[in-house]
């Protein structure tokens, strides 16, 4: 963690003691179960099961670091007070990103990183558990699914891309209509994160098709139980690398949702959702620093170590330029992901909500961490190649997050349009 003096002392203080315990608490409870499960965690088609989902082994233990979290109060750490989280700060939430994976590095599918895309059992995220999304939720919600999120027994699901709509939200075409006091959902969703294993599912679906097409709004957020009368999971959808892993594709089959099961208001579900990717984008470019930052530790040590004609390899300039571009790296995304944190804690305060700034962290951390891993490999040579290490994942879990909570070109495109619309300051 840094020192920078321009970083609130109650901030560092706050930060210092988190990952004390939360380093504490994973290598106590966390660290003995892969350990335990390492024969299935080794070999994909152990870990997988013939449908692509992961086998209960897996998810059993998964269950249980999501529980002991909670119970030790780190799973909704990053949720608001008012739902029953920690209320971390988002600059506290970046140096805890940024040490969980620069110690532990990727690859740990009980501490931070599942066999596909970014997902999260020991402090949960917006696509899958408590998180400030639900801030939205009303009374009725709060007290009949927040308590078991809360406590990790149960996951939810963001469910919001389809087949023909990623990127472009406003393409959707899941609709609710209203019948009677219910909601009644038709439509499918893909790529969703959690999909195969949720027990709820927050579905935007169109309310207002006039306001869709104009782009004013018309999407609404509700949320559905995955036991409900024609909800079906469809699928594994297996990702780079992978036998299986943590998306999937859902089907509504007039899915009937009780009226006040709206999270925001009606047609407003657009705010929603940018609410999630938002954080999400941001929590993601910490991840990517903490893992630029392993990788960097990594390659120091075993340059210093790997000997080749007479001398170790850290004394060739090939090398140090190599490990010089991965510390300029890492130095421009820690200080431009904290500047965006602060900005996102300054907007309750009357600041203006860094929409340009989240992109800009999100499309920089991800793309220079799979150069630094790209690096990290070229530096270790035939052994940066081998699963021995978790150098060669951690290149493809970089590449693959270049495209979930939007892809690089639509933060350049969102970065664009902040600029042309008179967004000038840095």
């Amino acid at each position: 963690m840094t020192t920078d003096v321009s970083i609130p002392e109650n901030i560092r203080e706050l930060v210092k003691g988190v990952l004390k315990g939360l380093f504490e608490f994973i290598d106590a409870e966390v660290v003995p179960l892969e350990e335990r499960d390492r024969e299935i965690l080794a070999d994909e088609r152990k870990f997988f099961g013939p449908d692509g989902r992961m086998v209960d082994q897996a998810l059993d233990a998964r269950r249980d670091v999501r529980m002991k979290s909670a119970e030790a109060g780190f799973y909704p750490m990053y949720a608001p007070e008012d739902i029953g989280g920690g209320g971390i700060p988002v600059t506290a939430m970046v140096f805890t990103q940024e040490g969980v994976y620069r110690r532990y590095g990727p690859g740990r599918p009980y501490i931070a990183w599942a066999k596909g895309l970014l997902s999260q059992p020991i402090v949960a995220s917006f696509v899958d558990g408590p998180s400030h999304m639900l801030a939205s939720a009303n009374e009725t919600m709060r007290k009949q699914y927040l308590p078991s999120l809360l406590k990790g027994e149960k996951t939810l699901c963001f469910a919001l891309s389809e087949s023909d709509a990623g990127s472009d939200v406003w393409s959707i075409k899941t609709k609710a209509r209203r019948d009677g006091d219910d909601w009644v959902i038709n439509g499918s969703k893909q790529w969703i994160t959690n999909a195969p294993y949720a027990d709820y599912a927050v579905v935007f679906a169109v309310t207002n098709e006039e306001m869709v097409a104009k782009r004013q709004g018309g999407i609404t957020a509700f949320i559905v139980e995955a036991n409900a009368p024609g909800y079906s999971m469809d699928g594994v959808l297996p990702v780079m690398g992978h036998q299986g892993g943590d998306c999937g594709s859902l089907t509504f089959e007039n899915v009937r949702v009780p009226g006040d099961h709206m999270l925001g208001q009606l047609d407003q579900g657009f705010q929603v959702a940018m609410f999630g990717i938002s954080e999400g984008r941001i929590a993601i470019a910490a991840s990517c620093l903490g893992m630029s930052e392993y990788a960097l530790d990594r390659c120091l040590d075993y340059a210093q170590q790997r000997v080749t004609f007479g001398k170790p390899i850290s004394e060739y300039q090939a090398i140090q330029f190599m490990l010089a571009d991965m510390a300029i790296d890492i130095y421009t995304t820690k200080y431009m992901v904290l500047q965006t944190a602060r900005l996102i804690e300054a907007v309750p305060q009357g600041g203006r909500l860094p929409v340009k700034e989240i992109s800009i962290a999100k499309a920089y951390a991800v793309e220079t961490c799979q150069k630094d891993y790209d690096r990290a490999i070229q530096i270790h040579g035939g052994m940066g190649l081998t699963n021995e290490l978790p150098l060669e994942e951690g290149f493809r879990i970089a590449r693959t997050l270049r495209i979930p909570d939007g892809t690089s070109e639509i933060q350049r495109r969102t970065i664009a349009r902040q600029l042309l619309r008179g967004d000038t300051v840095f």
